[in-house]
């Protein structure tokens, strides 16, 4: 498997892509080192770096460059003492070109005079400062999917390479590719913050938003009936209904604009299990029975805020899903275990995955998970379900 290749210095922003024709590619010092990504700290870095590595072993310009991920070509991502012209006609190159593709391909240092170089790029190459090339392989340091590549310098004139000389190379390479795997574990780690926060926001709207609008869907759907058989007493209850949804809807927005979740009751978990029983009655119209033995929850905010998603959501699937006539909420603590337990007498579930759309059970396993615990459920076809939270307390006190 190939690499998966980040990015550093000033090639960035078109790594993926060839050069784009009268692209600014180097930097007002004349460096070599692009300024197309913005001069991230990171280019800053390794073209600092990389002229360090000049003055140490008397090149007269060096680059840095690591494989696509097809392994297919050599791209840029750092160089410095090249001109302009040069930096751009050997922004990407092939993999196997000459030295440079052997070093990389063969991880061993590999030494050439510039006759090659000559060849494909004209007789000037980058002048008289340019007459011996050392190429230095990347992937030394590196495993599977970590970037390789390939770190290659230019001499004035031919160098004798001794084994002391060959090992201060290899350790300027290593640092390098170093170098390159934290940034690329840094990028993968802000990737990986991004489709966190994009799943987070998407349970929020599942269990908020998605809900309330669900409801208001069914209640449409009775009101046509209600008109059709003139029942004005069912219509009007069923338009209350919508628009107090459409209310809550609001709210629910602007609650996900401003904080990317919505708030349960602000007075703790039991105010809001209480709520939650409340409202479910009346929106449902169904019997509830609430048993809850534990007087003080005691526990941190984020694992009361997830215990309440968890059982509203449970709460929501029977009043739209199960065709029960009553359900019991149960809540039980027992030597630092809690338990959250929703049952009804409905229908129940198949077995196997939900259909496709339906997150609801995926979405309470992951909430559960956050905290430490495990949702279960049981279903008999004909005989209701039943929805199980367990999970232990925090080993520390709250406050302590």
């Amino acid at each position: 498997m190939k690499p998966k290749i980040q990015l550093v210095g000033g090639c960035a922003s078109n790594y993926m892509n060839e050069v784009l024709p009268g692209q600014k590619l180097v930097s007002g010092n004349d460096s070599g080192v692009s300024e197309a990504s913005g001069n991230t700290a990171a280019g800053a870095l390794l073209e600092s770096f990389l002229e360090t590595i000049l003055g140490a072993v008397d090149a007269s310009a060096g680059v840095a460059r690591v494989l696509s991920p097809d392994g297919l070509l050599l791209r840029t991502v750092g160089c410095a003492g090249e001109p302009s012209e040069s930096c751009r006609s050997e922004f990407i190159v092939d993999a196997d070109c000459g030295v440079c593709g052997k070093a990389a391909s063969e991880k061993t240092l590999q030494a050439s005079e510039v006759e090659f170089c000559k060849s494909r790029y004209g007789a000037d190459f980058f002048g008289k400062a340019c007459k011996f090339v050392l190429a230095v392989p990347l992937g030394t340091c590196a495993t599977e999917n970590e970037p390789t590549g390939v770190l290659t310098l230019f001499f004035a004139n031919k160098q004798k390479i001794s084994d002391e000389y060959r090992r201060t190379l290899e350790s300027y390479a290593e640092l390098i590719c170093i170098a390159l795997k934290n940034v690329w574990k840094s990028e993968d780690g802000y990737q990986t913050n991004i489709l966190v926060e994009r799943q987070s926001i998407a349970n929020e709207i599942h269990d908020s938003l998605a809900q309330t609008l669900y409801f208001a869907k069914i209640r449409s759907s009775l009101l046509l009936e209600a008109m059709k058989s003139k029942n004005e007493l069912l219509a009007y209850k069923c338009a209350q209904d919508i628009e107090e949804s459409l209310e809550g809807s609001q709210r629910t927005v602007r609650e996900l604009v401003t904080h990317f979740r919505c708030q349960m009751d602000p007075r703790g978990l039991s105010f809001a299990l209480q709520k939650l029983a409340n409202d479910f009655v009346v929106r449902s119209s169904m019997a509830l029975e609430y048993d809850n033995q534990v007087a003080e929850f005691n526990l941190p905010l984020e694992y009361e805020l997830q215990i309440f998603l968890i059982v509203r959501e449970s709460l929501v699937n029977i009043a739209t899903h199960s065709g029960a006539s009553k359900a019991k909420l149960t809540v039980r603590h027992k030597k630092n275990q809690f338990q959250f337990v929703v049952e009804d007498n409905g229908t129940g579930v198949a077995d196997g995955a939900p259909p496709d759309g339906h997150y609801g059970l995926e979405i309470m396993r992951e909430r559960a998970l956050r905290i430490g615990g495990e949702v279960t459920v049981e279903s008999l076809q004909g005989h209701g379900t039943r929805v199980q939270l367990i999970f232990n307390g925090p080993a520390v006190p709250l406050g302590a």
